[in-house]
């Protein structure tokens, strides 16, 4: 038999569900999303599956192979390992219309090898009015964590790991919990052919023991991650990811590529596939605007789940050099392949 209080969370969140419905339609997408699962134990967490900032939407989950770039710290925190730039990202995601997800990561290069990253993420919906009771029903999530990363083998393995707290408000009933995201990456300069790179990167992430709602457990969307991607010269990329859940039977696998123009127009794009074969593409555009060394760089991902309600993904993200006593030798960059964003 099911608890009272269980029955009531269900109850309360179909109520959300169903006032959207009759707004929208397009709402549906989120249960086919999420895997046609149970409502009320995978509801919470949908901000842990959709952040990521426009680059990573592009990439599909080939992004986990990002290496020292911030653009792919929500996929794989091996990313952020000693870098000798301040960089931060600022994301604005559109989510079916009704839904806004806002996050930011800002990482600063602390000691040898070692930097400092902090995320903030918050993910909500315009409260909905029940249309039986006239109660205004909400939904909302909030996210922040801290993190570290590393270096071995002459700066090339690398490893990194994110220790986050997560909050989850629905329809009046609150849940918190801690969780982890682990990963490392590694580069491999082809010896054959110069200028040319393969990246392979594996992550866990949502690590935790999920959520209580009083009588009410909800496991968090922890999920295995693999990803890799060929570079060619720098201008061109080819990449591939697969993803795992634990929680329930998933399992996604993604393909794309990225060509960069005169080293500041990016056009990426993507497909991402599910076990039930459902299809969807991401594509995007980004410009990279470099003045003094310092990179600026304006991305945007337009996912069409719905013809008449797609995702829109904005990023705004930078990259300044620190000063000439804390950045590394340029030389030695260039060796260990370092400076992974631009061709510089």
């Amino acid at each position: 038999m099911e608890s009272l209080y269980k029955k009531k969370l269900k109850k309360n969140l179909n109520k959300i569900l169903y006032g959207i419905i009759m707004k929208k339609m397009q709402v549906i997408i989120i249960l086919l999303l999420l895997g046609s699962i149970n409502v009320s134990a995978q509801t919470s967490g949908i901000a842990m599956d959709i952040s990521g900032n426009a680059y990573e939407k592009t990439m599909g989950f080939g992004s986990v192979s990002i290496l020292n770039n911030i653009n792919g710290v929500f996929n794989n925190p091996a990313v952020i390992a000693n870098i000798d730039f301040l960089n931060g990202s600022f994301t604005y995601i559109n989510y079916l219309e009704d839904f806004k997800l806002f996050n930011c990561n800002i990482l600063y290069p602390n000691v040898k090898n070692f930097n400092i990253f902090g995320n903030l993420g918050y993910f909500y919906m315009p409260p909905e009015t029940d249309i039986i009771t006239g109660n205004e029903l909400e939904y909302k999530e909030l996210f922040f964590g801290l993190g570290t990363g590393y270096h071995f083998l002459d700066n090339k393995l690398s490893v990194g790991a994110t220790a986050n707290f997560y909050n989850s408000h629905i329809a009046g009933e609150s849940a918190s919990t801690v969780y982890i995201n682990m990963g490392t990456c590694y580069p491999i300069r082809l010896p054959i052919v110069e200028y040319h790179v393969i990246i392979a990167g594996l992550s866990i992430l949502n690590l935790g023991p999920g959520l209580k709602y009083k009588e009410e457990s909800s496991p968090l969307p922890i999920n295995m991650n693999l990803g890799i991607q060929y570079i060619y010269l720098y201008d061109y990329k080819l990449f591939a990811g697969i993803r795992k859940y634990t929680a329930y039977d998933n399992f996604l696998a993604s393909l794309g590529v990225e060509a960069i123009i005169a080293n500041a127009l990016f056009v990426r794009g993507s497909m991402e596939q599910d076990v039930k074969k459902n299809l969807k593409y991401n594509i995007g555009i980004g410009f990279d605007l470099n003045y003094a060394g310092n990179h600026f760089l304006l991305d945007y991902a337009f996912m069409p789940l719905e013809a008449s309600s797609p995702t829109s993904v904005i990023s705004f993200t930078f990259k300044i050099p620190l000063s000439t006593t804390k950045r590394g030798d340029p030389e030695k960059d260039e060796k260990n392949w370092k400076n992974m964003w631009t061709r510089e």
